[in-house]
């Protein structure tokens, strides 16, 4: 009988333990906010952090379409022959809308995009998405009609240009 009754502290002791370990895996998964930007007429989309990028897309938001349905406008990858080793994963805060990025050998786009059309930029990371609707107005902003998160509502940022003329977009400090 002890013996039982420590088997049964034991499976119970393994059962809380992959609770919490699930637990705190899984809380680090999900989504994170990500800003699109219009700047001196090109579009970048605004990561928070570098973070290792893995795809990106860019399609027309239509609601009433299923997924297979979408259309696709811009979109960069990986050839899913690849063995998952061998592929590269950017570190990078921004992207340009179009970018060719050496890391990802499939390519889709970029087509022109329309103002007053909705469009959904999605970035995956590995355990974490970046989502977000925007469109271009008829005076050429991006804007979020709902940023996914509260924080992003009002932010603003500033452009500066490296040594290589690359621009930066660096997010402006808020105001109280």
């Amino acid at each position: 009988m002890n013996g039982w009754v420590k088997m049964k502290r034991n499976v119970l002791y393994c059962a809380v333990f992959l609770l919490i370990f699930s637990r705190g895996f899984t809380s680090c998964m999900g989504p994170v906010p990500v800003d699109v930007i219009m700047a001196d007429n090109e579009l970048y989309f605004v990561l928070e952090e570098k973070q290792e990028i893995s795809a990106v897309r860019v399609f027309v938001r239509d609601p009433g379409a299923g997924a297979k349905d979408r259309r696709t406008v811009w979109a960069l990858g990986h050839d899913m022959t690849t063995e998952v080793k061998k592929r590269n994963y950017p570190r990078m805060k921004q992207i340009q809308y179009g970018q060719a990025i050496e890391a990802f050998p499939v390519a889709t786009g970029p087509f022109e995009l329309q103002n007053n059309v909705e469009y959904m930029v999605g970035i995956d990371m590995g355990d974490k998405f970046a989502r977000e609707t925007f469109l271009i107005t008829d005076d050429n902003k991006a804007i979020m009609p709902k940023p996914a998160f509260e924080r992003q509502k009002g932010r603003r940022y500033s452009v500066s240009v490296d040594n290589d003329g690359n621009k930066i977009l660096m997010l402006e400090p808020v105001s109280k």
